[in-house]
C-alpha cells in the first residue's frame, strides 16, 4: 500500500527522488502543507522533528499520536526540544499500553490558548 499512496518530501536542499509517487514540497513548505490539507484527508509526518516542530509552530495538525518508549538514550532530537506554540490539546481515546510499557497517546488540536493548571484534579 505504501507504494502505492503518494509520498511528500520537505526538505532544504534539491534531492532525486527515486520511489514512485514521491515529490518534493516546494521552498514555501506552509503554503504547500496548507495545500497539501486541502488535497489529502489524512497525512502521516514520518521522521523528522525538525518537520513536526514546523507543524506545530503553523498549527498544521489535527492530531498528535505520541508514542513513548520505556528506555533512555541520552542525547538526541526532543520533540518539544525549544519550546514550541502555547497550544491546546485534547485526548481522544484512551491511552494503550503494550506489554513491553510503550504507551500510545491520541490527541486532539483544540482552538484557543491553554491555561495553566495543576494534577491535584484529574478527570
Amino acid at each position: 500500500m505504501f507504494n502505492r499512496i503518494p509520498k511528500y518530501v520537505a526538505s532544504r536542499q534539491s534531492l532525486k527522488l527515486e520511489w514512485d509517487g514521491s515529490s518534493q514540497l516546494g521552498p514555501d513548505v506552509v503554503a504547500s502543507l496548507r495545500e497539501l490539507r486541502n488535497q489529502h484527508e489524512n497525512i502521516h509526518v514520518i521522521g523528522s522533528l525538525d518537520f513536526v516542530q514546523t507543524l506545530f509552530a503553523e498549527r498544521l495538525f489535527d492530531r498528535l499520536n505520541l508514542w513513548v518508549y520505556p528506555i533512555l538514550l541520552g542525547r538526541g532530537k526532543k520533540v518539544f526540544a525549544d519550546g514550541v506554540v502555547p497550544t491546546s490539546l485534547q485526548l481522544i481515546e484512551p491511552v494503550v499500553a503494550s506489554p513491553k510499557g510503550a504507551v500510545m497517546q491520541r490527541y486532539a488540536l483544540v482552538e484557543g490558548t491553554p491555561g495553566v493548571g495543576d494534577m491535584t484534579e484529574i478527570d
